[in-house]
């Protein structure tokens, strides 16, 4: 006997009434039925590559020598300000890496008080967020 696809699709769920398994297996809402599916993902590591692909990214950009030493004069005098203890303030724009993509990520703006300069290891703190040198790609000395 042939069922043509309508003869399925339309088909009632049997009836059981008054029997065991309609005890062990009451009659679901269609809402509820829907949600046992919902936890499956036919492609794992999908909805992983989904989202990378949102994640918006920029290559690191190489500054020139002249913008390099800039950097260097700002960190210096603010590095003399903090030995004078004085308090320096400054935004410092910086490139965060991308976790799985190579030479990419993002650029961060951070305002405050530069808590320290450890040139030795060559980082900056400002409001707790460590900053490598080597990521910072402006500094603005704010009063």
């Amino acid at each position: 006997m042939e069922y043509e696809f309508y003869d399925i699709v339309n088909k009632h769920r049997p009836e059981h009434k008054g029997d065991v398994f309609a005890a062990k297996h009451p009659k679901m809402r269609r809402q509820d039925r829907a949600k046992i599916f919902a936890p499956f993902a036919a492609l794992s590591g999908h909805a992983e590559q989904t989202h990378a692909q949102e994640r918006i990214t920029v290559e690191k950009i190489d500054l020139s020598q002249d913008d390099i030493d800039e950097i260097n004069i700002i960190i210096q005098d603010m590095e003399e300000k903090i030995d004078l203890k004085q308090t320096v303030k400054a935004a410092v724009t910086y490139f965060v890496p991308d976790n799985e993509r190579t030479n990419e990520g993002r650029y961060v703006t951070i305002s405050g008080k530069v808590n320290k300069i450890d040139v030795t290891f060559g980082k900056l703190i400002v409001n707790e967020q460590i900053i490598n040198f080597d990521d910072i790609y402006n500094i603005v000395l704010k009063k």
